[in-house]
């Protein structure tokens, strides 16, 4: 099983990656966690670290190759969020893009963060990551047709949003009735 698990921050996607991961007992590999190291090796924001890949394109390159090298393996979910664009089509993969509106993205960002300018430091982040995913990749930031499965998460709660994406891979992969990480059985099985 290989899962690609990506969305904008405040999409809940880190949060489902992890359960999901746990649930399938699946590698997890946290392309954000990639960016946040450099970033505080570098002793600076991650806006600033965003700008900064622009006018260096090779180094957000070389972080998309380590992430595409570790979702060949068997068995890994991994999270990032160009992933699901630039990915091998080759590789049996499921391609899985987290939406939800903006307002309640930038609520859950300022709970998470408690920061006066979280969701000012967010769209600017984001509007430098779609610039560069534009230049590198082509990509167009609402273009969601790799995907097999794109989710709106702004009404769901996490459960409901793990339970929907497990559904969806169970159904996808031909597997049924499953034990959950608490220990519950749900409506799928085991992987």
């Amino acid at each position: 099983m290989r899962i690609l698990l990506s969305g904008l921050s405040g999409t809940g996607s880190t949060t489902a990656a992890k359960r999901i991961a746990a649930d399938f007992h699946l590698d997890y590999v946290y392309g954000g966690q990639i960016f946040r190291n450099l970033a505080r090796e570098r002793g600076i924001s991650l806006e600033e670290l965003a700008e900064s890949l622009e006018r260096h394109p090779d180094e957000e390159m070389e972080m998309d190759r380590r992430l595409c090298a570790a979702g060949r393996q068997d068995n890994v979910l991994i999270e990032g969020r160009t992933m699901g664009w630039i990915f091998p089509r080759d590789v049996p993969t499921i391609r899985i893009w987290l939406t939800c509106e903006l307002p309640e993205r930038l609520r859950r960002v300022e709970d998470r963060e408690h920061h006066a300018r979280s969701a000012e430091n967010l769209l600017r982040r984001e509007a430098s990551d779609n610039r560069r995913y534009k230049m590198l990749y082509g990509i167009e930031e609402n273009d969601f047709t790799p995907f097999d499965l794109v989710l709106d998460t702004t009404n769901l709660s996490v459960d409901a949003v793990v339970e929907a994406i497990e559904s969806f891979v169970l159904e996808r992969t031909g597997r049924g009735v499953m034990v959950n990480s608490s220990g519950v059985e749900g409506s799928h099985s085991p992987v």
